[in-house]
């Protein structure tokens, strides 16, 4: 009986240390900040007709060089970074902008212009900076890293 007491006991202080007040920090989502973080900017990777182009393999590296994000575009598109953030994307199995047009933009769907660019697969590169309607030209089987 001793022992149970005990562990109830421990319970009960570990919640009044750690404070159970019904709400939870589950990140960005709920607007939560760490004071660490910084806040993630969301962009769509679309093609010309405004689809979302899903399964990309991304990576983003912020100004220390150490990666912070890495993932895959959601079927919409939808991919996210931190400001100063230079993410890289793997474009292998595109045909290139002149055959595959590719666009970054907002939720809204409006072009997101003036982001710097670099692709280069190797044999062809380009270097710019997006479009007004968010459109950037790419080689055939890319990569492209976007400075955001």
């Amino acid at each position: 009986m001793r022992r149970v007491i005990l562990f109830f006991s421990a319970i009960a202080a570990m919640l009044t240390i750690n404070g159970c007040d019904g709400s939870y920090a589950s990140g960005y989502d709920d607007g939560y900040y760490d004071g660490a973080t910084k806040d993630l900017v969301t962009l769509y990777l679309v093609d010309e007709y405004g689809y979302g182009v899903g399964n990309i393999p991304y990576e983003c590296i912020d100004a220390y060089g150490e990666i912070v994000y890495r993932d895959r575009t959601y079927a919409n598109g939808e991919f996210s970074f931190e400001i100063g953030d230079r993410c890289t994307f793997d474009l292998y199995g595109f045909a290139g902008s002149t055959r595959d047009p590719l666009y970054i933009v907002d939720i809204d769907g409006f072009g997101k212009d003036d982001i710097p660019f670099y692709c280069d697969n190797g044999n062809a590169f380009s270097e710019s900076v997006t479009d007004f309607d968010g459109f950037f030209a790419y080689p055939v089987d890319a990569y492209c890293k976007f400075y955001f």
